[in-house]
């Protein structure tokens, strides 16, 4: 009878207590708010601030669920959460602060909806969850230069570049491996544009998986984004090979100006064989293996080219003397024709020394003889020339040789001379002309 009974004091005690009223949950209150605020830029990144404030205290971190919003990009950041304290109706409240990074792609209105946050506060076993008010932005339009297709905009952009080997010793069958970094301050990684390697003939390209990641200062905060494309290029042939350079389009977010940075072009030669061999290799096979790979590397080739120009050279060395003979002749000739001495004299047309202005006409009319013309300036003036000739000629001669009276100019006796010249040479190209008649007595 005692054990019945104590065991339904037992019963009643647990069902009074079930009855009593779980403690209430701790309240919480959340705030989503843009900073900086005011509106945004397409294409621009920015923050989307999440703060959750509490009379008591959060035991673990708040969760935080990914959101996707039409038109923008929105990825919730690896920043480390602050710590806020902040004094609501006279009590203190701390709580816990997280980021949204978010990035619009279209102008106009946006409006990121209503989530819901999971939390653990104070000494409550179970999780509380909170929903937040939805928050609306303005977004602004970038104008595009017609030259640019997307808009990275940043604090800066550097382009950094590495390409190995960088000992330039390449051969057909080795690989050339560039790597392009873009690192840029404000934006994410996933706004970063991909490198686009271009082919090359003679190359075969092979791109590998790009390498992104988000960048944060010693305390967590979000600075932009680093982003690696890396390709290997397989050389096929022999020859010279250029990759052309890297540019990025950008527009500073401080200045609102656009800028470029670049990555200069990689230019490298490939020679025949590869004549790298590993440490521990097999003995070579024989004498004419060896010989004939030596033969078709780029210096045995070009000892055979050098000892059958050799060859040549040797076996026509009398021709090969007669022709040097002949060019030398003929480069004299040139240099001393009759058309380069009257250049000679072309020059002096703004001269003002009558002596520098006789010694080249004196040198043209002695070379001009050798050719059937005139041999003195005064026979010019009487067969070809008229009386401007006489007249600029006695002036030099009056400045050379008597009292300097009579006046003359350089560009005046140039002239003249040159049209003396030119009927002196129809009358030369007259006469050339073979005559219709047959010679009087052909056996004379």
């Amino acid at each position: 009878m005692k054990a019945w009974l104590a065991s339904c004091l037992c019963w009643v005690a647990i069902m009074a207590h079930a009855d009593q009223a779980a403690p209430p949950a701790p309240p919480v209150q959340v705030r989503v708010h843009a900073v900086p605020s005011g509106s945004l830029m397409q294409g621009e990144t920015a923050r989307i601030a999440v703060d959750l404030l509490t009379p008591d205290f959060f035991t673990d971190a708040p969760v935080l669920p990914e959101l996707h919003v039409d038109g923008a990009y929105l990825s919730l950041s690896d920043e480390t959460p602050g710590h806020l304290v902040e004094t609501v109706n006279g009590q203190t409240w701390s709580g816990v602060s997280r980021t949204y990074l978010i990035t619009p792609l279209m102008s106009g209105a946006m409006e990121i909806p209503s989530f819901e946050i999971t939390a653990h506060v104070g000494a409550a076993r179970t999780p509380v969850s909170v929903q937040t008010q939805p928050l609306s932005l303005s977004v602004r339009a970038l104008v595009l230069p017609p030259d640019v297709s997307e808009a990275l905009i940043a604090g800066s952009v550097k382009l950094t570049q590495t390409v190995t080997p960088q000992d330039g010793s390449l051969h057909v069958g080795d690989t050339v491996t560039r790597r392009i970094e873009i690192v840029a301050e404000g934006a994410p990684a996933m706004m970063l544009p991909p490198t686009t390697f271009a082919p090359v003939d003679g190359l075969t390209l092979y791109a590998a998986s790009p390498v992104t990641r988000d960048a944060v200062d010693s305390h967590g905060g979000f600075v932009g984004g680093d982003r690696v494309d890396t390709a290997s290029y397989v050389i096929g042939h022999r020859g010279h090979y250029r990759l052309p350079a890297v540019t990025v389009r950008w527009l500073d977010s401080r200045t609102r100006q656009w800028r470029e940075s670049t990555a200069p072009e990689v230019r490298f030669h490939a020679w025949w064989g590869a004549p790298d061999k590993p440490r521990f290799a097999l003995p070579e096979r024989g004498f004419m293996p060896r010989l004939i790979g030596w033969l078709s590397s780029d210096a045995g080739l070009a000892v055979l080219l050098l000892i059958v120009l050799g060859w040549i050279g040797w076996f026509f060395r009398d021709a090969c003397r007669r022709g040097w003979q002949r060019w030398r002749a003929w480069r004299y000739r040139r240099r001393h024709s009759e058309p380069v001495a009257f250049r000679a004299v072309r020059r002096q047309r703004h001269a003002s020394s009558a002596a520098v202005v006789a010694e080249a006409v004196d040198a043209w009319v002695r070379r001009a003889a050798d050719d059937g013309a005139p041999a003195s300036v005064s026979a010019w003036a009487s067969r070809y020339g008229d009386a401007t000739l006489r007249a600029q000629w006695a002036g030099v001669q009056d400045a050379l040789y008597g009292p300097g009276g009579s006046a003359w100019s350089a560009s005046a006796l140039v002239d003249a001379l040159g049209s003396a010249r030119q009927r002196w040479k129809h009358s030369r190209r007259r006469w050339r002309h073979r005559s219709a008649l047959p010679p009087l007595n052909p056996f004379a």
